[in-house]
């Protein structure tokens, strides 16, 4: 379950961001993709890559480069359902179990990372066989089960992750009144 939840990201272009520059409200302008690595699992005597694309946008009037909404925690190099579960682990074991954990699920981390990724919140867990899985992966094993190609958006609504500052959707006032303050 934990390693096909991590698949279904590989090669997913994430590429949803807001219409407007964030800085100055300018048009913002489709710059290039960047391939980053979401995980690197454990594939038989070897090591794979999971690596997905994330669009960055430049803004046309103050030229700001800015990224789409993407599966990672800032300041990570793993994607949300690594972390998540390192966190989860590290909470019940020390790091180098939760690494040598994780080597054994088929997710290639090392301990000094796990310690660097306990600094985040700890995820909402439900105990399985002993191991706390994060509530995600088990969102993201309902996409497994359905099947077929799959889009970072939908990937990101399961991760139910709030939209990231330098890419969050313009929200218009409610009212008159809150449109004034």
């Amino acid at each position: 379950m934990i390693s096909s939840s991590v698949t279904l990201f590989d090669g997913v272009n994430f590429s949803e961001i807001r219409r407007s520059c964030p800085s100055c409200t300018g048009p913002l302008r489709r710059h290039d993709v960047r391939k980053k690595r979401f995980a690197r699992l454990i594939w038989g005597e070897s090591t794979r890559n999971i690596n997905v694309y994330i669009t960055r946008y430049r803004c046309g009037e103050c030229h700001r480069l800015w990224y789409a909404d993407e599966p990672f925690y800032p300041d990570t190099r793993h994607g949300v359902p690594v972390v998540d579960l390192a966190v989860a682990l590290s909470t019940k074991y020390p790091f180098h179990k939760t690494a040598r954990i994780l080597s054994g699920l088929g997710i290639l981390i090392d301990r000094g990372t796990v310690r660097l990724y306990n600094r985040l919140p700890i995820p909402e867990t439900t105990d399985m066989y002993g191991i706390p899985v994060p509530n995600r992966i088990i969102a993201l094993s309902g996409l497994v089960a359905e099947g077929g190609a799959i889009e970072g958006a939908e990937l990101l609504a399961a991760l139910s992750l709030p939209f990231t500052e330098r890419a969050a959707p313009e929200r218009c006032p409610a009212s008159e009144e809150e449109r004034d303050e």
